[in-house]
């Protein structure tokens, strides 16, 4: 069944949420049919192309999210707040009518090899990088919330964690595994930490911006 897809210059995590400003005619109508039924659709990031005005590229990884806030204004432009469910795989862009859509499937999720040793070393690794923006920002280290010890959801917690650029960041999806996504959070916090300690902050885009789509 085909599932609505909205490309963004940016990659969404499940577990993560993203504020979403929504209004071009064809995401307002897609975001209409979204709400009248599960509220969910694709969130994929854009490879090449536009998000607004265009038609788009994306990478073949993406994330199922859910709408769980939406304010409406007079102009029927909307202001939404969603949740990465699940990661997914784009099978088959369809023709953008009225807006994109896609066949997608969903991605199993397996722990890897040496699980528990990876995140405990993308966890220091992810502390150091922390401290280092803390110390420019001339802050305290705010630690991310990871709930249980589980490492799929803190590979992905502490991926959202990290201000990188989108294909960085879209690798970070693409991870076969929790223990590969970990560790490449390790590889990632660490060069991002010396980055940060030599020059300053990275010209990235942050994470937490409100795409205007």
């Amino acid at each position: 069944m085909p599932t609505p897809l909205f490309p963004l210059h940016m990659v969404l995590f499940p577990g993560a949420t993203l504020p979403l400003h929504v209004f071009e005619l064809r995401y307002r109508l897609m975001m209409d049919q979204v709400l009248e039924g599960d509220r969910r659709f694709v969130v994929a990031a854009i490879r090449q192309g536009m998000e607004v005005g265009g038609p788009a590229e994306v990478y073949g990884t993406a994330t199922l999210a859910q709408i769980e806030q939406v304010q409406r204004s007079e102009e029927g432009r909307m202001a939404i707040v969603v949740r990465g469910i699940k990661r997914v795989r784009v099978v088959t862009r369809l023709p953008d009518d009225p807006f994109p859509a896609a066949e997608v499937e969903p991605l199993s999720e397996q722990l890897g090899l040496d699980a528990d040793r990876a995140m405990t070393r993308a966890r220091a690794a992810v502390h150091r990088y922390l401290s280092a923006v803390a110390k420019l920002r001339g802050t305290e280290v705010t630690a991310p919330a990871l709930g249980e010890d589980d490492a799929i959801n803190v590979s992905f917690v502490l991926a959202e964690v990290l201000h990188i650029d989108l294909p960085d960041r879209q690798r970070l999806l693409e991870a076969p595994d929790a223990a590969a996504r970990l560790s490449l959070v390790e590889q990632l916090a660490r060069d991002e930490a010396r980055l940060l300690d030599m020059v300053g902050p990275s010209v990235g885009r942050p994470t937490d911006s409100i795409s205007l789509n």
